[in-house]
């Protein structure tokens, strides 16, 4: 994969090797790499999209249509294509909370290895390198969790705004939806005024993203499952991330 992969829908999110197990579901994984796959499991549980089969022309910014036309509602339909369920939404604030338990489970279980260091904190470019390398190599993989276990709450939210800044206005890569979201699982609860402005800077970003993904996918809507559907659902994930797991819902 590399930092220009667009797309989801040919390779996990997750770079795990192939000779990890699951292990039994009812424990607690055993190691950083199983915790990953399980996550990868559960990513089928993600959002489902009802998909728009009578659209007859992108979104666009040109003049709204007479209010009830066949346009209004097929723009209405292609919008409905890339946004989570209600039930989906009520539900995510608990996932997020087990996910949080679990993470915190195995970073406190995680020892660091003599010789690792993180980037150092002021440098945005070696951070940038750091992130999306070791997000594409399977054996890097251990890597995210130790810099997860290493870093503190201050360059935790720190890492979450240059990122917010690495984002394209019209794609998520894996390497940012996965970061991303292990970020947000890391960081407390009780946020002050400058990091609840750095999530919703994010949240922003990332409404966004999906807005531009709308007008991208047009008339081509069967594209949502075939190429692009694990990124929206992404992109909700992290959407929801803010609004449901840290009580930002005036942004849904």
């Amino acid at each position: 994969m590399s930092n220009d992969d667009t797309f989801y829908g040919q390779r996990s999110a997750f770079p795990v090797s192939n000779s990890i197990e699951l292990g039994d579901l009812d424990q607690q994984p055993e190691s950083g790499e199983q915790y990953l796959l399980r996550v990868m499991m559960e990513a089928d549980a993600t959002p489902r999209f009802a998909v728009a089969t009578n659209i007859t022309r992108p979104l666009s910014n040109s003049a709204a249509p007479p209010a009830g036309s066949k346009d209004e509602q097929s723009e209405n339909v292609l919008i409905d294509a890339v946004l989570p369920s209600s039930v989906w939404l009520q539900q995510f604030a608990q996932y997020f909370r087990d996910q949080r338990s679990r993470l915190v489970q195995i970073i406190s279980n995680t020892a660091l290895p003599d010789g690792f260091a993180l980037p150092d904190r002021g440098n945005q470019r070696e951070w940038k390198s750091f992130c999306y390398e070791n997000s594409i190599d399977p054996l890097n993989s251990k890597n995210i969790l130790y810099a997860l276990f290493a870093m503190d709450q201050a360059m935790a939210i720190r890492l979450i705004g240059w990122m917010t800044s690495w984002l394209a206005i019209d794609k998520l890569q894996r390497a940012e939806s996965m970061w991303l979201w292990y970020l947000m699982l890391k960081i407390d609860e009780l946020l002050d005024h400058d990091d609840t402005h750095t999530l919703r800077q994010l949240c922003r970003k990332l409404r966004d993203i999906r807005e531009n993904i709308s007008q991208i996918i047009g008339n081509n809507s069967a594209d949502i499952i075939q190429h692009r559907g694990s990124e929206i659902a992404a992109v909700n994930i992290l959407i929801a991330s803010v609004t449901r797991g840290y009580g930002q819902r005036d942004l849904e």
